[in-house]
């Protein structure tokens, strides 16, 4: 076994294992979830905790319950929020269960060789600290502004309620090309079907006349070849939902307005603005809550990570020069050469 830190290890045996398939639990047996918080889960015979008392009577083991088990879980695990640690797969469980194990016991022989006061150690062991220190201060953080409370609520929707209006629309979809067309034997290749930008502003011009967009929508798809159903052109969209270079072109026209050609990328596009209305508090009270608890939480971790001076050595941070690649020596000369001929 490579010699590595825990939390390596740890986080990749448990990702590697999460792959495989869970088990199937036969319906006779106990389920993991019958198991006592107190119980042992695995348990290592002749090996013993140096930091221990060891009573003169009592067997060399070292074990680990349930609930120390589902702590490191808990801690290790890439994916959290997945659910209960018994609800997990079996094979991971089990994977990161083995993988502890076959760290007790290497960890054991490490203490008996002195490892432990190498400098190397010494700040590996430092930063690990620090680092699980920082991961439980993030939670902490979390939790406490996981609930905004319903003042805050109110006052971020007051103060930003242009943000929730929702669009009563039509969009025009126009592909700049069609389908390539299946090759005919003997002839050459035929080319897809395109539609110019002068063709895409004749269909703005109608749909600005008051054509129905469903209808401009068909001829569209059957001008390019296309053999499946014509996407349906009404909707309704918020802020967010529109590509960010036109959103606050598509939000700023009044009911009835029909935008510019905007161009998509592979398509053209052209909306028509049916309705528009302001989305009540109750709508969206769960998204305006989500979004402070991000929020509070970002700036809490940011004042705390910056209210300290961090200054770097920039001759050292700043990129190396690069070496150049040394002269090859001359070639020697051959002694048994015969000279150049004399003029």
């Amino acid at each position: 076994m490579p010699r590595s830190l825990v939390l390596i290890f740890l986080l990749t045996t448990l990702s590697i294992a999460q792959t495989q398939t869970p088990a199937t639990k036969a319906a006779a047996k106990p389920a993991p979830n019958d198991v006592p918080m107190s119980a042992k889960v695995l348990e290592i015979k002749g090996v013993c905790d140096s930091a221990a008392p060891k009573a003169a009577a009592a067997p060399c083991e070292t074990s680990l319950t349930r609930a120390q088990f589902e702590t490191l879980w808990n801690t290790f695990n890439r994916q959290p929020g997945a659910g209960p640690v018994v609800d997990q797969p079996a094979a991971a469980r089990r994977s990161m269960a083995t993988a502890y194990g076959s760290m007790v016991i290497m960890s054991q022989e490490a203490l008996k060789r002195g490892l432990e006061r190498t400098p190397e150690f010494q700040l590996q062991m430092k930063v690990l600290r620090m680092q699980l220190l920082a991961k439980a201060l993030q939670e902490s953080i979390k939790k406490q502004f996981a609930e905004p409370s319903a003042a805050e609520i109110e006052k971020y929707y007051k103060d930003n309620q242009a943000s929730f209006q929702e669009l009563s629309l039509h969009r025009l979809q126009i592909p700049k090309r069609g389908p390539q067309p299946a090759p005919v034997e003997g002839k050459p290749a035929a080319q897809p079907v395109t539609i110019s930008p002068a063709d895409t502003e004749e269909y703005r011009k109608r749909a600005a006349a008051g054509e129905d967009f469903d209808k401009l929508q068909k001829e569209v798809v059957d001008k390019l070849g296309v053999k499946t159903t014509a996407p349906v052109t009404s909707g309704k969209r918020r802020h967010g939902e529109f590509p960010p270079q036109e959103e606050g072109e598509i939000f700023a026209l009044s009911p009835g307005s029909v935008t510019r050609v905007m161009d998509e990328g592979s398509s053209y596009v052209i909306y028509k603005i049916d309705q528009k209305r302001t989305l009540t508090l109750d709508e969206v009270r769960g998204n305006i809550a989500r979004q402070l608890a991000e929020q509070n939480t970002r700036d809490a971790e940011s004042k705390l990570e910056n209210s300290p001076d961090k200054k770097l050595n920039e001759v050292y941070f700043s990129e190396a020069a690069k070496k150049e690649a040394p002269m090859p020596p001359p070639a020697a000369e051959n002694p048994m050469s015969a000279p150049a001929p004399k003029p």
